[in-house]
């Protein structure tokens, strides 16, 4: 229990002090990565491993099976936890903690633009090994939270929720990070210099730690005599992109018809691309959280929009979904401000700062929630830093943290720079979603059913296999492109060549000249063409006769 001051596991306000001047691991960030991070290094290094996790919110996580803490179904927002998040729970012994209060998704259903019919909706099973399981990202943390203070509590674990961490010293003379933790608002409790033999960065996208990094690094650059900086090692850096397809999105709940499914992802989107909506189960039995995503300057994103426009637009674009929707959630959605999607980021070229920091999660890569992969492979990185930390152990190392970073940062460094760039250009705007996504999607599916055994499937499909990590995916399938553009740009020269003799040829044989002869066999091309779309116009006005 955490319900006293003498237990090993408490958070801050239960163990009655302030947080300590020397732990031997810190970790900044409560979300499933830190949390997570936690119980890897108790089971790791034991009961007498001092451990704190400080996290911004002061809240205490509320508690996954306490029906009435998550009953507003708009307001958490839902993760799917694939192979890569499930591997990892299973491996520290959570899974069946967080299987108890998820739901299992089993496929699709998609309405196309200007499908506004229930029958209209496609059903596609899903074609996993693993199935995903939906719950919200708070009732994440929390089943990992009660699942640290009840299974561990007599470790030696601070959890200081309401305290955040600044690094002050990565390298010094005492082989230590040197650290101040703080309290966040407006607490009066007095700021802690603390030290410790591990400092692990997963607060997310506020990346405290990752940009003390980039700072540090960028000052140790700055120190050298700018004719040997060219022969330094690369500076520690983070990649920053400008989003240049912003979206935004409202929350919505909504629950289906009992004929319905209960197991599904609905979606569907409006004529234009104007908005998406993405629901996905709260509950087992019908309860949806849905969202709509939408451009920042859409008059339905601003707060305070007006309600009627809204429920036309449903009636116009959404109705099967608009029916299941009354005038009071309606008008809820309506007022409500819009939230943002984070930028494509990470960091590089390594995860860690000196022998004893390192990076984890959202921390270290950044992608938007399309995919699901943002909190999959944040609990990924935390298996693959608690191999490494075995396998540093297996070696005979007295102190196994700095080898254990430096084989972390070999190993994921690579992942997290091409998991970002591969989803970033999934998510490309206007011309660049063609060339970077829609063409290389069907160039794969041509080329991956002619020869499977030389020819990968699309990103999608590579994501689902086990066996494959993110970079070596994106080698994949740029040496799938670049065969695939020299096999199209040698039959393009063979039937180029082709035509030309055909040119020729028709040309002796008529007495005339090629130009001739190429502007008539174009004129045939194109009217061939514009027949061809007129008997099929009218084979479809006889259909619908």
């Amino acid at each position: 229990s955490s319900s006293n001051a003498n237990s090993s596991v408490a958070t801050q306000s239960e163990s009655g002090g302030s947080p300590k001047s020397e732990y031997d691991s810190i970790i900044c960030g409560g979300g499933p990565a830190g949390l997570l991070s936690a119980i890897m290094l108790a089971r790791t290094f034991g009961k007498e491993h001092k451990i704190a996790l400080c996290e911004r919110r002061a809240d205490i996580p509320l508690s996954p099976t306490d029906e009435t803490a998550w009953n507003d179904f708009a307001r958490f927002y839902l993760l799917g936890i694939g192979f890569r998040g499930q591997n990892a729970l299973k491996e520290f012994a959570i899974f069946d903690d967080f299987e108890q209060v998820s739901v299992a998704v089993n496929g699709r259903r998609d309405w196309q633009p200007g499908k506004t019919k229930i029958e209209d909706g496609n059903i596609t099973p899903a074609n996993k090994d693993v199935v995903s399981r939906i719950l919200p990202r708070d009732k994440l943390v929390g089943v990992l939270h009660h699942h640290l203070v009840k299974n561990y509590a007599d470790y030696n674990i601070d959890l200081l929720y309401g305290y955040e961490v600044d690094p002050t010293s990565f390298e010094n003379d005492d082989d230590d990070v040197k650290v101040i933790i703080s309290p966040c608002g407006s607490s009066d409790a007095p700021s802690i210099q603390s030290k410790t033999a591990f400092l692990l960065g997963a607060d997310g996208s506020a990346r405290t730690i990752a940009n003390s990094m980039e700072e540090a690094d960028a000052n140790r650059m700055a120190s050298i005599n700018p004719l040997l900086r060219p022969f330094a090692p690369k500076p520690f850096k983070v990649t920053r992109y400008n989003d240049d397809n912003p979206r935004i999105f409202k929350s919505v709940p909504i629950t289906v018809p009992k004929d319905w499914p209960c197991d599904l992802n609905y979606s569907a989107r409006s004529t234009g691309s104007r908005i998406t909506l993405e629901a996905l189960p709260s509950t087992d039995k019908g309860d949806y959280c849905a969202l709509l995503l939408m451009k920042p300057e859409d008059e339905l994103a601003e707060e305070n929009c007006d309600p009627k426009k809204l429920r036309a637009f449903f009636d116009e674009e959404f109705p099967q979904f608009g029916a299941l929707i009354d005038d009071n959630v309606m008008q809820q959605v309506a007022t409500k401000p819009s939230s943002a999607l984070p930028a494509f980021r990470y960091v590089g070229p390594r995860l860690n700062m000196g022998r004893r920091t390192v990076l984890l999660g959202d921390a270290a890569h950044t992608v938007k929630p399309y995919f699901g992969l943002g909190a999959n492979s944040a609990m990924e990185d935390v298996q693959m830093l608690g191999a490494a930390l075995k396998e540093s152990a297996s070696a005979s190392n007295e102190d196994v943290v700095p080898s254990a970073v430096e084989l972390f940062s070999k190993r994921r460094s690579g992942d997290a720079s091409a998991l970002v760039m591969m989803s970033r250009n999934m998510d490309r705007p206007g011309k660049l979603f063609f060339v970077t996504f829609l063409i290389p999607i069907i160039l794969d599916g041509i080329f991956h059913k002619i020869a499977p055994k030389i020819f990968g499937p699309s990103n999608f499909g590579m994501f689902k296999r086990q066996d494959i990590n993110f970079k070596q995916i994106q080698r994949k399938k740029r040496l799938d492109r670049v065969m695939q553009l020299a096999i199209i740009g040698s039959a393009l020269t063979a039937f180029g060549m082709g035509l030309n003799q055909a040119v020729s040829l028709i040309a002796r044989r008529l007495g005339k000249s090629r130009p001739v002869v190429g502007v008539g066999m174009a004129a045939v091309a194109f009217l061939a063409s514009k027949l061809q779309k007129l008997v099929k116009s009218k084979r479809q006005e006889e259909a619908t006769a």
